[in-house]
């Protein structure tokens, strides 16, 4: 991995791949940005950890190349906006990461581990992780992106909370010392690089009295980090917030920030001879022994024409011809450079797909569009015609292109075999650890694009190079343009509409499956368990064009004694082998740039032993789970109800009113219905409120018959062992008598955002707790309230549900069925 500028780099490449234009004054502020060869590595543990005023500011203003490394993904995390969780999950906040960094001018790195959930101290996080392995990866970016200035955002000491946030800090303090040790992982056959310090990023949430603390600690540095950018017509701060509320996913939209800010910085390790945090070290051209650069860069700066950016291109186009394409340590500056070149002469060169999708191993068609708007003589590569002779072949063939004219290129390329885009980490099974074979993925944010070409582009004085990935364009009446990456897929893929599929008796069960192809033909499919008994068991789907979708509706039945197993659907081959049928996912939001996943699409075929009372259930959506699917699975019919439709409604119908994650946090207009929700408890129905968080967005408990206070409680391990609190409580023994092998093989956690008080008229029939901590009591409460019952569960029905665990169904299948003596 070579060094690049961040900010440069992905707001030049925002030119290219997004279609969004950069101005002149903004250029200008590219190349003062240039200037600084300092670098800085921000790092944390997650996603929506990092300072973005600090990234901002060090980007921006400073001019440093920044980059931020999020141990995880964040894929532990909940939703807001969707109901992608785990390895989708990290696919998305990944993206928002990237899409942060497009716009406070960070880079972006990430190591190997996997955020499994909450943890409540490193002890419990390096039980998961290998530490280790974490430690080299975040030496391995270290030595590739050579910092002077690490800044962590949480103290080792605990205080950050989230086991994970301490680990970080502490990884980070190893890690300055073994990336200076050569002898320290010399697999990487990177060279020792020395950090000169690293700082906690201190601030008033750990410390009210920061200012005196500061003032009275010389190991304190106080930054202004609200500073203005006249090129660019925003403040630090103001490029902070718009990055900021890139994590949508977990709800952290902020207002936009202007004027005065102040961050605090406790120097961790290594020296300081100043008053501020850059003091001592190198932040010129001429300081890291390159006067010609430095030189060069002022000149190009002092005699830029805010009108006449073009002016600029030929001494832009001299100097990144002085960098040699083997010296390493400026290939970031020469790509930058490159694409400075590219600005200042109003150029874009893109490469179209017809389709979004394409097969590995096929041809596809291309175009080559490229526009120039400047009075320079320019020319570029035409593909068509070197293709012909070979993309190395010593011989050129160029294209001139017309002042301000379009043009237009149409040609073939053929895939490569072996690659489908499918995120690096996720390609091999994994557990607290991805498995990435390849060490010059390891630290990477994302895959290279599925495909991209090196297109020169040609001046009088010379020629440059730009790496453009292909696209594929089109429009939306309401949208207009939209972009999305080329991605590479197999020529078939399955989907089934229900990936868990519960049996409560020998009944045969009918299940859809959604096939797509992607090459027009025949598939000869075959389905692949053990004691299940399956029609049809083998088939053949033909398809007459490209993109087309069709459906197979099959019978499933239970075998005499069957067991748990799953349903694998086969893709017969022409040279008689099969492989497994992947299921493609889509990970597309309007504030993102869409990625897909390829992944096991095995149907699970669970027997199980539920009862239940009543047919017909309703859910009130929060920020967006998979309940109402597994409730439907219970056998009920589920009405999804939005602001009209409850309050429009009958609710005496239901057995039980479902309140989904987090609706009290994203459905404001939910607490005007609080008369209409309790009527009908206290006429006989179940009102079921899952977990709320005491957010911003809250507007407090006042929402149940009996008070009680959220918490932040919360039981972390999956295994904690259960204690029934009251074991005669109906909600233990009907319809289902529960035991303790039903709190068997959960999955992540067992519950969030517990109640920490609350009123006498509340029974909690439930306890437990995580190691060397007290029994939590919180996280199932359940009131009498007139015929009917308000109940509270922080339980992570959204998480086991959808994993499947049989216990999970019939605790809620109890809670909705719930009765109370009359």
């Amino acid at each position: 991995m070579r060094n690049k500028s961040p900010f440069l780099i992905l707001m030049l490449l925002a030119q290219v791949i997004f279609g969004q234009g950069v101005s002149s004054s903004e250029l200008l502020h590219q190349l003062h940005q240039s200037q600084n060869p300092l670098r800085v590595l921000y790092l944390a543990a997650h996603p929506d950890d990092e300072n973005t005023r600090m990234i901002s500011w060090l980007a921006n203003d400073i001019g440093a190349q920044t980059a931020y490394l999020s141990l995880t993904r964040g894929d532990g995390g909940q939703n807001l906006i969707g109901t992608e969780l785990g390895a989708k999950l990290g696919v998305l906040r990944t993206q928002e990461l990237m899409q942060a960094r497009a716009i406070d001018g960070g880079q972006q790195f990430f190591s190997r581990a996997v955020d499994f959930g909450y943890s409540k101290n490193a002890d419990e996080t390096f039980q998961q992780w290998d530490r280790n392995l974490v430690l080299s990866d975040v030496v391995r970016v270290i030595r590739t992106f050579k910092p002077q200035i690490i800044i962590t955002r949480f103290p080792p000491d605990g205080r950050g909370g989230h086991g994970h946030h301490t680990a970080s800090a502490m990884l980070a303090l190893e890690a300055y010392e073994v990336a200076a040790d050569p002898k320290a992982f010399p697999e990487q056959n990177l060279e020792a690089w020395q950090v000169n310090r690293i700082f906690w990023n201190h601030s008033a949430w750990w410390e009210p009295k920061i200012d005196s603390l500061a003032a009275a600690d010389p190991t304190y540095f106080v930054e202004e980090v609200g500073s203005y950018i006249p090129e660019m017509g925003l403040s630090c701060n103001e490029l902070a917030s718009y990055s900021r509320s890139q994590h949508k996913s977990q709800g952290f939209g902020v207002a936009v920030a202007r004027g005065a800010q102040k961050e605090y910085l406790k120097l961790l390790k290594g020296e300081v001879p100043g008053k501020s945090i850059f003091s001592g070290l190198n932040q010129s051209w001429k300081q890291n022994g390159r006067d010609d650069i430095e030189k060069a860069l002022a000149s190009i700066e002092a005699n830029y024409n805010l009108r006449k950016p073009y002016k600029s291109a030929d001494e832009l186009l001299k100097l990144y011809q002085s960098i040699g394409p083997d010296d390493e340590s400026l290939q970031w500056l020469r790509e930058v450079l490159s694409h400075l070149i590219a600005q200042s002469l109003g150029l874009k060169v893109e490469v179209l797909a017809k389709a979004e999708y394409a097969t590995y191993g096929s041809e596809i068609d291309l175009v080559l569009k490229a526009i120039h708007r400047s009075p320079m003589d320019v020319s570029v590569l035409n593909l068509a015609k070197q293709m012909e002779v070979g993309l190395d072949a010593e011989v050129e063939y160029n294209e001139a292109l017309k002042e301000n004219e379009v043009f237009e290129l149409s040609f073939k390329y053929t895939l490569g075999d072996d690659a489908y885009s499918q995120p690096y980490w996720l390609k091999k099974p994994y557990d607290a650890m991805f498995k990435v074979d390849d060490p010059l993925l390891i630290g990477k944010p994302e895959n290279d694009p599925s495909v991209q070409f090196a297109i020169w582009v040609h001046l009088e004085q010379g020629s440059f190079k730009l790496m453009v990935p292909v696209r594929y364009k089109f429009s939306d009446r309401v949208e207009g343009e939209i972009e999305r990456p080329l991605m590479v897929v197999p020529p078939l893929t399955v989907k089934s509409r229900i990936n868990k599929l519960f049996f409560l008796d020998n009944t045969a069960q009918s299940l859809d499956l959604d096939f797509k192809a992607f090459e027009a033909g025949a598939y000869e499919v075959y389905l692949d368990t053990e004691a299940w008994q399956i029609e049809p068991a083998q088939f053949v789907m033909e398809f007459t064009e490209s993109a087309q979708v069709l459906s197979k509706r099959i019978t499933v039945s239970p075998k005499m004694g069957a067991a748990p197993g799953s349903l694998y659907v086969m893709l017969k081959k022409e040279d008689g082998s099969s492989e497994a049928l992947k299921s493609l996912v889509e990970i597309d939001y309007p504030h993102i740039d869409k990625r897909m996943i390829l992944e096991d699409p095995a149907i699970r075929l669970i027997p199980m032993q539920l009862e239940k009372r009543g047919n017909r259930v309703a859910y009130i959506i929060g920020a967006g789970d998979k309940v109402p699917d597994a409730i439907n699975q219970m056998g009920y019919d589920v009405d999804i109800l939005d602001e009209q439709a409850l309050r429009e409604s009958n609710l005496d119908q239901y057995q039980a009113v479902i309140l989904g994650i987090r609706a009290y946090n994203t459905q404001s207009w939910l607490f005007n219905r609080k008369d209409q929700l309790l009527d009908y408890v206290k006429g006989g129905g179940n009102m079921i409120v899952q977990y709320n968080t005491r957010s911003r967005s809250f507007q407090g408990d006042d929402f149940a018959p009996y008070p009680f206070k959220i918490s932040r409680e919360r039981v972390t391990e999956e295994n904690a062992p259960v204690r029934f609190n009251l074991p005669d409580h109906p909600v233990l023994n009907e319809p289902n008598k529960l035991s303790k092998v039903d709190f068997n093989d959960w999955v992540q956690e067992r519950g969030l955002y517990f109640a920490s008080e609350w009123d006498p008229a509340y029974a909690a029939p439930l306890a437990w707790h995580d190691k060397d901590e007290p029994d939590r009591l919180g996280g199932l409460l359940i009131a009498d309230y007139g015929e009917g019952a308000f109940i509270y569960t922080g339980i992570s029905f959204f998480r086991e549900l959808p994993a499947g665990v049989p216990g999970a169904y019939r605790l809620l299948a109890n809670l909705i069925s719930y009765e109370h003596e009359k």
